[in-house]
């Protein structure tokens, strides 16, 4: 039982960290990254496709990184949409963040299961590096929307047609004194039927 609890609370503890609630100059090892990744790794799939990629942004990388998401932030955003406060926090939010992580799902040459379960499989590494965060101290959470899906991203990152980003994992040293609200989530009764027959 004891056990059982320790894994219950290690799962709820999980939590996004997002770049107002990281450090100021806050550096991760490379070291401990790569172990994020190798993490990663132990994720389920079907056949052992291992549909992940991942792509390191460190150091500079992490400031070009942002440099290009603002760009195509105000190549792709209509202008009844575009807020100038967002496309400037692009140019401070590297200074808090120390890598990132784009994650691929990688579509199998040889086509052997659905598209989904590539993605299904890349999504459970995911949660495998959240799952990963508190052990080494990170914070962090996964960045998706517009510009992820881009074809401009998908052109920047040099994928294959057929590969599908899922997201990008900021990473940084959490700051202390950042007040986080409460966590809830919908009871499980309200989201779970039950078939006996």
């Amino acid at each position: 039982m004891k056990d059982s609890q320790e894994i219950s609370a290690w799962i709820k503890n999980r939590k996004s960290t997002f770049v107002n609630g990281l450090k100021e100059g806050g550096k991760i090892a490379d070291s401990i990254i790569e172990k994020l990744l190798e993490n990663a790794t132990w994720a389920p799939s079907h056949g052992l496709v291992q549909a992940w990629q991942f792509k390191v942004f460190a150091d500079e990388g992490v400031k070009r990184f942002f440099n290009v998401q603002q760009q195509i932030y105000k190549e792709i955003t209509p202008a009844d949409k575009f807020f100038d406060f967002k496309y400037a926090a692009y140019s401070e939010k590297w200074k808090r963040v120390s890598h990132i992580i784009a994650i691929i799902a990688k579509r199998d040459p040889y086509k052997r299961f659905p598209v989904q379960e590539d993605i299904v499989s890349v999504a459970c590494a995911v949660e495998n590096i959240y799952l990963s965060l508190e052990a080494f101290n990170i914070g962090g959470y996964l960045s998706t929307g517009d510009i992820c899906y881009s074809e401009q991203m998908h052109n920047f990152l040099a994928l294959e047609k057929e590969d599908t980003p899922i997201g990008f994992f900021i990473l940084g040293e959490p700051d202390e004194t950042f007040k986080r609200p409460p966590r809830t989530r919908i009871p499980v009764e309200e989201k779970t039927e039950w078939i006996r027959k």
